[in-house]
């Protein structure tokens, strides 16, 4: 069989209005997505428009944080009033109310070990209680003429790095001990860019990608066991880190889309590895256009996905997604979806879908992944029986049979869709097969109390089961 790379349109999602960024929620297969006068709530069951939330303002981008543990989502706009943190039902897709922070921004973190949430203000940070969603706590500035700006959370290492600057001065990144309320140290990122944006973390090997925001400069690499800058990379990006960067932690490689927005030039894709901290290939991903604003690392294909605009006929834009196999990092497919900006791309790990955001200004494009490396059409093979999971004294077991020699992939996913730990990844024989997971992550912590999803893929079948870890 010949090799390839398809990806399959499965529906498109029509909407009112012009469209921004969105969040799924794996967990209750929704969909969350920011249009010009409200917020749409997508039903992925049947990909209909379920309920719509308001919005304060026209425009601007919004940024989400999920509450799995409360079911609440807060929302939250840029540009928006004073009161533009919608926090939402999710499970009753409802309006529990709003967030009032004066001279807040829309920058919000969700700490889920402590229940918290973080909203940075001109010059001070607050931490919300989410129980009642009041202020517990008032961060201010370890530097006097310092501004405190939007915090990245190290979930691994418990603590928050927090963007400090003032104007025109030099940038800095504040290391804060969230338990201990207390700042413990400084790193100088003046040479990554003024205005630094959130970082992009490589748990596994204690790295973090810190981007510039919109005004545009290079990325630095930081060691996040030490809290030092390791090395800035001559990769251009202007729409900030959480865009044009993704980690691919099971192979400890990042991809980073450059986008120098300078319509009619080439843009470059590099490729890092993140053991070496070394650049290890580029790629040109497109001949002419702006550069990609989103890059997405696909787990169950092990591809990258980049939403890009190109102008290889000036007169009419194209907006196209450019898929890169990290195996052998080799572009393997570009689909042409319009001819406007694309501004997301979302990912249903459970399903294996990727949600497009933004074509043609009120379209969702919902993609499958499918190929794998080798061309089929519909899958066909050995089926394995159900998928069993029984909980034990702190641990989970995991059955399934296979009815031929086949690959089998078996891994457990967080409500957000995260691979939590890979149980199985390898070929093997016909037969009764048994796990465990010890309700450990891939670096040997204790998951977090919460719904978890078991999924078993084969290239037959494939099955979803929750496990609920309690404490």
């Amino acid at each position: 069989m010949a090799l390839f790379a398809q990806v399959e349109i499965d529906t498109v999602i029509r909407l009112s209005s012009y469209l921004r960024n969105g969040f799924f929620i794996p967990g209750l297969n929704g969909l969350y997505v920011l249009g010009e006068y409200e917020h749409y709530v997508v039903n992925c069951s049947t990909y209909q428009l379920q309920t719509q939330y308001p919005r304060p303002e026209q425009m601007g981008t919004g940024l989400y944080a999920w509450n799995w543990r409360r079911g609440k989502l807060y929302i939250s706009v840029n540009p928006g009033p004073e009161d533009s943190t919608l926090i939402a039902d999710a499970d009753a897709d409802s309006v529990i109310g709003w967030l009032t922070l004066k001279d807040g921004s829309f920058h919000l973190t969700y700490l889920s070990d402590v229940d918290r949430l973080y909203w940075n203000a001109v010059d001070t940070a607050y931490l919300f209680d989410c129980a009642a969603d009041t202020v517990v706590r008032r961060i201010t500035s370890p530097l006097p003429a310092y501004h405190i700006g939007q915090a990245s959370w190290d979930s691994v290492g418990r603590k928050l790095y927090v963007s400090l600057g003032y104007w025109m001065g030099p940038s800095l990144l504040a290391v804060y001990d969230y338990v201990a309320d207390s700042f413990t140290k400084t790193i100088d990122v003046s040479s990554v860019a003024l205005g630094n944006e959130r970082l992009v973390f490589d748990h596994a090997r204690h790295r973090a990608f810190l981007g510039p925001s919109a005004m545009g400069g290079y990325v630095g690499i930081i060691d996040t066991e030490h809290d030092t800058l390791l090395r800035v990379l001559p990769s251009y990006v202007g729409d900030g880190t959480s865009g044009p960067i993704a980690v691919n932690e099971r192979e400890g490689k990042a991809y980073i889309a450059s986008n120098f927005n300078h319509p009619g030039s080439p843009e470059t894709l590099w490729v890092v590895d993140c053991a070496t901290d070394s650049i290890v290939k580029r790629i040109e991903y497109t001949h002419r256009g702006y550069g990609a604003l989103c890059a997405r690392w696909v787990p169950w294909s092990n591809r990258i996905y980049l939403g890009c605009q190109t102008d290889l006929n000036p007169s009419t834009p194209e907006t196209s997604i450019v898929v890169l196999d990290c195996e052998t990092d080799s572009i393997i497919a570009r689909l042409v979806l319009g001819h406007e900006m694309l501004d997301d791309i979302q990912l249903d790990p459970i399903r294996e879908r990727i949600f497009a955001i933004g074509i043609d200004s009120t379209n969702i494009y919902v993609l499958r992944d499918s190929g794998y490396g080798v061309a089929e059409s519909k899958r066909s093979g050995p089926r394995p029986s159900g998928l069993q999971v029984q909980i034990m004294a702190g641990w989970f077991d995991i059955r399934y049979s296979v009815a031929a020699p086949c690959r089998v992939d078996l891994a457990v996913y967080d409500l957000m869709g995260r691979e939590v730990r890979r149980l199985v990844a390898e070929r093997q024989p016909a037969g009764q097969h048994s796990v465990a997971w010890n309700s450990q992550d891939l670096y040997g912590n204790r998951a977090a109390r919460g719904v978890y999803f078991i999924r078993l893929d084969t290239p037959g079948f494939g099955d979803v089961k929750k496990a609920v870890v309690a404490r």
